[in-house]
């Protein structure tokens, strides 16, 4: 009788022991996700670029294409916030906070540009092509002919790049999502 006496003296010794450690434990915790939380509500990133328009090119002339900056381009992020414009130059530069995945640049007469924001991008040089209005056409047969527009914007971006409007050869992105 004895023996069962200490066994449950022992039991009840740890459970005690075993509520006390649940309840530092749940303090630590709650301690931990309070900081964590702390740290995370209101990180942001700083990105900049610059923003230029351009008209679709002929295939003969290219080399002597014209572009010209986007003053005042609106940029969106995830469809409905509005971050910043751009100035009179086309340049811009945001804080954009970290729950911002998606940025959309947009300016009259021109088709947005839509893209993903990652960690290794900072700088962005962005082309708008003209918004072609077709008439008459599927949405699926638009979606086609604007994804055929949108194969000369690697030449045109090269060509930005070698009249010295980028500092790139190619964009730190992918064109469009």
């Amino acid at each position: 009788m004895h023996a069962i006496r200490q066994t449950t003296f022992i039991r009840n010794v740890n459970k005690c022991y075993l509520q006390g450690n649940e309840q530092q434990m749940n303090y630590l915790l709650t301690f931990l996700l309070t900081i964590i939380c702390l740290t995370t509500f209101g990180q942001t990133k700083i990105i900049s670029g610059k923003i230029i328009n351009s008209d679709f090119p002929s295939d003969d002339n290219l080399a002597k294409h014209e572009f010209w900056s986007a003053s005042g381009a609106v940029i969106i992020g995830n469809d409905s916030i509005r971050l910043g414009m751009a100035n009179k130059n086309g340049i811009f530069e945001l804080e954009v906070p970290l729950n911002i995945q998606t940025l959309t640049i947009g300016w009259i007469g021109m088709y947005p540009e839509k893209f993903q924001l990652t960690d290794t991008c900072e700088y962005f040089e962005i082309i708008l092509l003209p918004d072609v209005i077709y008439d008459f056409v599927t949405a699926k047969k638009e979606e086609r002919l604007r994804k055929n527009d949108r194969k000369v914007l690697p030449e045109l971006y090269y060509e930005a790049y070698k009249q010295g409007i980028f500092k790139q050869k190619k964009p730190c992105r992918q064109h469009g999502i």
